[in-house]
């Protein structure tokens, strides 16, 4: 979260909720002033490529009985009310983890909620049959790429990946600013056991597959480079780090993106089942005409070079 707060340029507010002396839930929160606009989020924007944060009930509350689990999330919602009405944002929004849905108190508020997907594939079953689960077209692909040989690694390198991301990132028609590559490595040396860089080379050592991970409890396959070349690289990485995750225990790997259109096609053929999750907001005039702004004009075109200086 601090190195989220440095990059971003946002001020990470850590919140936590009592029920008397029980800590009952914590709330990552990031506050930023815009043109005069008090802007509240979590996760914080775009380039910290967060996907979704929230606030996280205690371990008390999975396990508890539904009248239990309401009392609780009354009292996180009266709470988070009162302390929201001091920050007094122009524009909130909170974007929770999948499988969290219960957000009737923040209906009841006046909130709009978004539903958003994510892929996740079991990997419960023996390995044989989750192979059998992937497409026709995949397997093909994949028995091609192992007849014609390969190399696999984990690596410390991130030159490769990150000028794979800045390519993609820079491109206008993307509604998202860039990416220091400074906060890469941040992550990276704070993180060596729970983050991972992986990258697929041919027989000949060409780069043709590149894959950013977050391993910790759920193996995630985070950040993936665009197709390097004619070789279905990134399609045979991905099943290189789904046979290391069940070999490493993990019982889900999830494959975040599927809210993009453009890579529904590529991800679903691995069978891969969805989950979503929920983005709760609020916001008075001067939030909406800001998100405006940001969605329609600084966030695209020749724009976004000059208003988002996250390209190195």
């Amino acid at each position: 979260m601090k190195i989220t707060e440095k990059h971003t340029g946002f001020r990470f507010l850590p919140y936590g909720i009592f029920k008397g002396n029980e800590l009952i839930c914590i709330f990552p929160l990031f506050q930023k002033q815009m043109h005069g606009v008090n802007v509240l989020l979590s996760p914080p924007p775009l380039q910290s490529v967060i996907p979704y944060l929230g606030f996280v009930m205690g371990r008390r509350y999975d396990t508890a009985k539904q009248n239990r689990k309401e009392s609780m999330l009354k009292v996180v919602g009266e709470h988070l009310e009162d302390e929201l009405a001091a920050l007094a944002p122009n524009y909130l929004a909170i974007t929770q983890v999948p499988g969290f849905i219960d957000v009737r108190q923040f209906l009841r508020e006046g909130y709009d909620a978004r539903i958003h997907f994510s892929y996740v594939i079991d990997l419960e079953p023996p390995l044989p049959e989750i192979w059998n689960g992937f497409s026709s077209s995949l397997r093909t692909k994949l028995r091609k790429v192992e007849k014609n040989g390969y190399r696999f690694e984990k690596s410390n390198d991130l030159s490769v990946f990150y000028s794979t991301v800045a390519e993609r990132f820079s491109d206008p028609e993307m509604n998202i600013p860039m990416i220091s590559r400074a906060y890469f490595e941040d992550l990276f040396r704070a993180y060596p056991d729970e983050l991972g860089l992986y990258y697929l080379y041919d027989a000949l050592g060409t780069v043709t597959g590149v894959q950013a991970t977050q391993e910790y409890k759920t193996f995630t396959l985070w950040m993936g480079a665009p197709k390097m070349t004619a070789m279905p690289g990134n399609e045979f990485l991905q099943w290189l780090l789904l046979r290391r995750a069940k070999e490493e225990g993990y019982r889900k790997m999830e494959n975040v993106g599927a809210n993009n259109e453009n890579l529904n096609l590529f991800k679903s053929k691995f069978n891969p089942s969805l989950t979503l999750f929920l983005e709760l907001s609020r916001q008075d005039l001067f939030g909406r005409v800001a998100r405006w702004a940001y969605s329609t004009i600084a966030s695209k075109g020749p724009v976004k070079r000059k208003v988002l200086s996250y390209i190195e």
